[in-house]
């Protein structure tokens, strides 16, 4: 029989707007909610991989301010994509102890985009840091990650907030979405990068909508669309939006 859990928490995908989930995180856990299940796509993969490890919101945002993040979340130019994953898989190697998610202190699933069968995969068991860097390859801008003969990218592509893989194991689940639609049109600027982020951007929000109908909590905020899936600038503000999101409102009622 599968056992069921009290709470469990989907990290949805959206690049440095990952601040967000730790303002999310420290809030909820102060309020006493603690998941014992979680679930992540892109970024959100990276939050749950370490909360799951049992690091505090503290060490997650020391992790995101590296120095070094900013080499794989600011798009450059190179032969085949805009960035690589390097920089990243050196920040989970230093951050991350556990290495497997057998390893984890709670269940952890992680969605990933398999190019040859064009479906989604759930990655649960085995190596986790490849896993995490699967969820996180954005198209173009990152290179497919290889893993058992088959080419993985951003789990985003077709499920960005991943509320449906734990759902039938949570009494409740609480969805955390860091693209919200603003319902206002953007300017158009015609950089690449700008292209680029406004297409994953849309290609985000289609793949949330389904699982978000599933969630007995969606925490988000407008807002959020203001702000640059790749820009560190404004990690304070985005971690307080997340910390003081309206959602928190609700939970009284929910009980």
């Amino acid at each position: 029989m599968k056992k069921i859990y009290e709470l469990g928490i989907a990290f949805g995908g959206g690049g440095t707007r990952g601040y967000y989930h730790a303002g999310v995180l420290k809030r909820l856990l102060e309020l006493g909610y603690k998941p014992q299940i979680v679930s992540g796509t892109s970024v959100g993969s990276i939050v749950a991989a370490m909360y799951a490890a049992g690091l505090s919101v503290e060490s997650m945002q020391a992790a995101f301010s590296a120095l070094a993040l900013k080499d794989f979340l600011e798009p450059r130019l190179p032969k085949q994509y805009l960035t690589d994953s390097k920089p990243l898989r050196k920040i989970l190697e230093n951050t991350l102890k556990a290495k497997t998610f057998e390893e984890l202190e709670c269940p952890l699933k992680i969605i990933a985009t398999c190019l040859e069968s064009s479906k989604e995969v759930i990655f649960e068991k085995g190596p986790l840091i490849d896993a995490i860097i699967a969820s996180c390859s954005v198209p173009v801008v990152f290179p497919p990650v290889k893993i058992e003969g088959k080419h993985y990218v951003d789990g985003g592509v077709i499920r960005n907030v991943p509320v449906s893989v734990i759902r039938e194991e949570c009494k409740r689940v609480f969805a955390v979405n860091l693209i919200p639609s603003s319902g206002k049109d953007m300017a158009y600027n015609g950089s690449m990068k700008h292209i680029a982020e406004r297409c994953v951007t849309m290609m985000f929000n289609a793949a949330a909508m389904y699982d978000l109908n599933l969630a007995d909590l969606v925490i988000e905020d407008v807002e959020m669309a203001g702000y640059s899936t790749y820009n560190l600038k404004h990690r304070d503000e985005m971690f307080n939006l997340g910390y003081n999101a309206n959602a928190f409102k609700l939970l009284d009622k929910m009980g």
